[in-house]
């Protein structure tokens, strides 16, 4: 039996170990996230490697798609070319920073690598540069011996040792278990016992597993009866191994790695203990471990007769120790490394290596060096023949060196470029200011810019960025669903609670405590319900199939017309008083024992009194004496203290419960202080402060079918959720009266009577602006907006054909209605894998006032935050959008940025291969990891990058030492820009300068003349 000092241990260990995986979220709540979030503590460069090191992902284009950037004007030649200088500072070398441009300017010049070529070479640069690559086995070896819970698993080196891939057959079985623990309702049978836990539960099901039986036999049965906990299992089996302790960390999350996005699903639901599935079926990542562990051990001990040894780390020293050849041959065999004709020549020699040793050592030294006399001469030409031994060697090394750097010169390159176009279009800016006929919010998403712009186009229209939510975080109950939605951003945990109710319903009626019974006591799911439901639509269904191949926009307008909800709603924004909380209790709890008597105790509902359910409820809740009335229908006092208890265990009713339910309530709805405090706040935040006759509050969603990211189309900062409800809330507090007055009171904000906020939804793929609760307006107020919604229209056909011209080939074969039709029908067509780019492209993140950059075209690339600093005098309000925001922005950022550079690690692949498992994920076929990161549709046009994998460049508009001090109080952004995860960048508008964070220090940033000015 394991002592709980050590299992403690073991389980902090195995913690520590998954920090590397990021967390992933369920795909209906998609959010975006930095697949190396967890390792943002250290330096991006240091980051990237380790990352390359567990997940085996790049973190940098190839350089054919570089230069496409260039090409399109993206990276200018003249930051290149500072990004070369910048690399040969230092260095005593022969090459000039024009030969090393030229050189990364031809995409194919580079040297072959572990390619044997026919070509003849200078022999004369081939016998200079031979001991360059003469490998010595003992070193090769010893390298990989270091690597091993650092790069290298042991079933890593029984692959490159020994040819068997180990890894493959352990993912293969541990998914599938995966999957059938981690389900949330997709499979018709669900796994049995799940409610121990996925380790108790695996380990009995796995006894009788045949597929098990096969791949692990005898050995694997014994691991399963050895362990039952799941700690015993990782610290017995690592010992087994004869892996030194220290190395465990590395070792650990090595494993984990192999399918991190099971793990990083795993990891959010057990710091997600609230999450209904995390509660009914607990797991987390050392039973992961563990089984993982379990699986491979088995496999290992089941094959041990067919490898030279057992494969443990110890065993594995002694072997390149002891026979350093034979291990070499093996190693460069079984890794592909072997060239010519000796990649199938080796496996005859494994047994006696010193035959041939000296002959392959040679031969592949030469066939290198050849490799490269071929690449050096198509590079420096007749400079070669200058160059003496010294001096070539030299260049050899160097572009080694220039080789592991030639992403990030690429990057700085790319990141100079684009900083300098906005600080140029920045400095044109100007700030007239006019009496606008209305003002929008909309959310700072970089889909909102190019609707924004066109807007402002059409009339005199005022819009402002601000968060998705407008400042109004909230956990929000839907009607008929009974559970809440977080509506914020996931950084934010809500404490309020608003509640979707049919309209104009007393409180204390009987159909809201229906509502009430719906959220506050567990639904019962009725075992015919799925039956009626596809009987119900299975005709419809039909029509669907056909509707939405053949005609998908029209059709798919008109099923919306027909399935529109008819019950109207209201919704609980104000909160409860304590009285009135009781009442609903109370209310509730007695239609519970109202039903209980009747469904189950036979008791017509007319002879259930008020005094009745009175005396039963006492009885429950204060334990009072047996009731009278209840003795009337024949109930002993053992009958009654048997209805007591069942009152409340099964059903809930007793004193603990009640409280529990009295705390729950009193979160429902905002105080008149709250919610002053609220809107004021995000007036402030965005420096709204004189008010148009209408004020728009646009939230953005999406809407494509069968698609299983619909939701990371929605705003992806806010679990990909939509604002709409945000901006009815932010509008209903906006326009009370009483909240109007606090606000003046206390924030010295003036709202005219005759101003009115309205709600709306922003359709980010058909560009449609939807305008909700008219009806609550005067119809004179109503006449007006005739002439805004006709803008609204225009702005929607400006912005639609905009976006066509990313969307599809054909720019000008088509006329403008036909494009705005195409780019409708894209949205609701089931077959269509990109309904729209999302927000693919983004690049930077803008805090200032919109006359910064009203007069410049972002093309929907950029996030605008509004913000004025001249009313936050002590930096409080940036410091919220620093920390929230913009972090956020940081992760959207990100996330693009690694499904671009690698999609197959970092990113999802190919839509077309998707399918749906669980109701919380993806795969890539019928078998792959979980896919976490963003689809090739969205990253990708073609081959070729769409998205511009850039650091987030952040522009912030305000004094220099205001702004500095500000970001310094802000930890999570210091240290994004001190590791340089983010570029920094301040405008000082009183100064007309910028300053830039750069190498460790604040810097004053001179933005040059592009070529195209001079």
């Amino acid at each position: 039996m394991m002592d709980l000092g050590r299992k403690l241990y073991i389980r902090s260990l195995v913690n520590i170990a998954s920090e590397p995986i990021s967390f992933f979220w369920p795909m209906r709540n998609f959010v975006h996230h930095n697949p190396l979030h967890e390792l943002e503590r250290l330096d991006f460069r240091e980051a990237i490697k380790e990352g390359e090191k567990f997940f085996k992902g790049k973190a940098f284009l190839d350089r054919k798609d570089y230069l496409d950037f260039m090409k399109k004007g993206l990276i200018e030649e003249k930051y290149l070319k500072k990004s070369i200088e910048k690399f040969l500072e230092g260095k005593e070398t022969p090459i000039s920073s024009k030969e090393l441009l030229e050189l990364i300017k031809n995409p194919h010049l580079r040297p072959y690598k572990n390619a044997f070529l026919q070509s003849t070479a200078d022999e004369k640069i081939v016998n200079i540069i031979k001991d360059i690559f003469r490998e010595d086995p003992h070193d090769i070896l010893k390298c990989v011996i270091e690597e091993v819970g650092r790069r290298y698993l042991l079933t890593d080196l029984v692959e490159l040792f020994f040819g068997d891939d180990i890894n493959s057959v352990v993912n293969e079985l541990v998914i599938k278990a995966t999957l059938d623990f981690l389900d949330e309702g997709q499979s018709v049978i669900g796994m049995p016992g799940r409610e121990k836990g996925f380790f108790k539960s695996w380990r009995e099901l796995a006894k009788r597993n045949l597929k098990y039986v096969i791949k692990g036999g005898r050995e694997f049965a014994e691991l399963l009866e050895r362990y039952e906990e799941p700690e015993e299992a990782i610290d017995d089996i690592l010992k087994s191994y004869r892996l030194p302790e220290e190395l465990w960390e590395g070792f650990i999350t090595l494993e984990l790695a192999q399918l991190k996005g099971f793990v990083g699903y795993i990891r959010w639901r057990s710091h997600n203990k609230q999450y209904y599935f995390q509660r009914k079926y607990p797991t987390d990542v050392v039973e992961f471990a563990a089984i993982r562990l379990i699986v491979e051990k088995g496999i290992l001990d089941h094959r041990r007769k067919t490898y030279p040894f057992y494969p443990s780390y110890e065993n594995f020293k002694e072997f390149i120790n002891g026979e350093p050849d034979r291990a070499y041959l093996m190693y460069e065999y079984h890794s592909k490394g072997a060239l010519g004709k000796y990649a199938s020549l080796l496996p005859d020699y494994f047994s006696n290596p010193e035959r041939i040793i000296e002959e392959y050592l040679n031969f592949k030294a030469n066939a290198q060096a050849q490799n490269w006399a071929i690449f050096l001469r198509s590079w420096l030409g007749e400079k070669l023949d200058s160059m003496n031994e010294e001096e070539i060697k030299k260049v050899v090394e160097l572009y080694k060196e220039f080789e592991r750097e030639e992403g990030y010169i690429w990057l700085e390159a790319l990141e100079n470029s684009l900083i300098e176009r906005l600080t140029q279009g920045i400095l044109k800016s100007s700030y007239k200011k006019s009496s606008p006929k209305a003002q929008a919010l909309f959310c700072i998403d970089v889909r909102s810019e190019r609707y924004r712009r066109n807007l402002e186009r059409i009339g005199n229209y005022e819009t402002y960025g601000i968060a998705g939510f407008f400042g109004v975080p909230m956990a929000f109950v839907e009607l008929h669903k009974g559970h809440e939605e977080f509506l914020c951003p996931v950084l934010i945990k809500p404490k309020n609670i608003v509640l979707e109710v049919p309209k104009k319903l007393d409180e204390h009626s009987e159909s809201l405590t229906h509502i009430f019974e719906e959220i506050l006591h567990d639904l019962k799911q009725n075992i015919l319900t799925p039956y009626i439901t596809v009987e119900a639509i299975g005709f419809l269904f039909g029509f669907d199939f056909i509707g939405k191949t053949f005609m998908p926009y029209p059709y798919s307008k008109l099923r919306e017309k027909l399935l529109e909800p008819s019950e109207k709603v209201d919704y609980i924004i104000d909160k409860l008083s304590k009285e009135e909380i009781e009442k609903i209790i109370s209310t509730v709890y007695k239609i519970t024992i109202k039903k209980v008597l009747k469904h189950e105790y036979g008791i017509k509902e007319e002879r259930i009194t008020e005094e009745l359910l009175e005396e039963i409820l006492l009885m429950a809740i204060e334990n009072s004496e047996f009731s009278k009335e209840l003795e009337k229908f024949g109930f002993s006092e053992e009958a009654q203290k048997e209805l007591v208890k069942k009152l409340k265990n099964i059903y809930k009713i007793d004193r603990g419960y009640k409280n529990l339910l009295y705390e729950r309530l009193s979160r429902l709805g905002f105080s008149l202080e709250e919610q002053a405090t609220l809107i004021a706040k995000a007036l402030q935040m965005i420096g709204l402060k004189e008010f148009a006759p209408f004020v728009f509050v646009l939230g953005h969603g999406s809407k494509s079918d069968n698609n299983p990211y619909e939701s990371a189309l929605d705003c992806g900062a806010c679990g990909g959720a939509s604002g709409l409800y945000n901006a009815i809330i932010f509008t209903r507090m906006a326009n009370n009266p009483q909240v109007r007055k606090l606000i003046k009171e206390r924030f010295g904000i003036e709202i005219p009577e005759n101003t009115y906020f309205i709600p709306g939804l922003h359709n980010t793929t058909t560009d449609e602006i939807y305008l909700y609760e008219t009806q609550r307006l005067p119809e004179d107020v109503r006449e007006r907006l005739e002439e805004i919604k006709e803008d609204f229209e225009r702005a929607s056909i400006l912005t639609a054909v905009e976006r066509y011209k990313e969307l599809f080939e054909e720019q000008t074969a088509e006329g403008e209605l036909r494009k705005i039709y195409k780019v409708l029908e894209n949205a609701y067509d089931w077959s269509q894998v990109r309904p729209e780019w999302g927000l693919s492209g983004n690049y930077a993140f803008i805090i200032g006032r919109r006359e910064l950059t009203k007069h410049l075209n972002l093309e929907g690339k950029v996030f605008l935050h509004s913000y004025d600093y001249r009313i936050d005098k002590k930096g409080f309000l940036l410091e919220n959008i620093l920390s929230g925001p913009m972090v956020v922005g940081q992760w959207i950022n990100m996330e693009h940025y690694f499904s671009t550079t690698d999609n197959d690690v970092y990113g999802s692949g190919s839509k077309v291969y998707h399918n749906v498992v669980g109701r919380f994920g993806v795969v890539s076929g019928n078998f792959s990891d979980l896919r976490t990161g963003l689809p090739t549709q969205t990253v990708m046009k073609g081959t070729k990058p769409h998205h511009i994998p850039a650091r987030l460049i952040v522009i912030l508009e305000a004094p220099f030492e205001f702004g500095r001090n500000t970001v310094e109080r802000v930890y999570i952004v210091r240290e994004l820009i001190k590791n340089r995860w983010i570029n920094f960048i301040i405008f000082d508008p009183e100064r007309r300068k910028f300053y830039r964070y750069y190498e460790g220090k604040w810097r004053e940033f001179k933005p040059e003349v592009s070529y195209e000015e001079a």
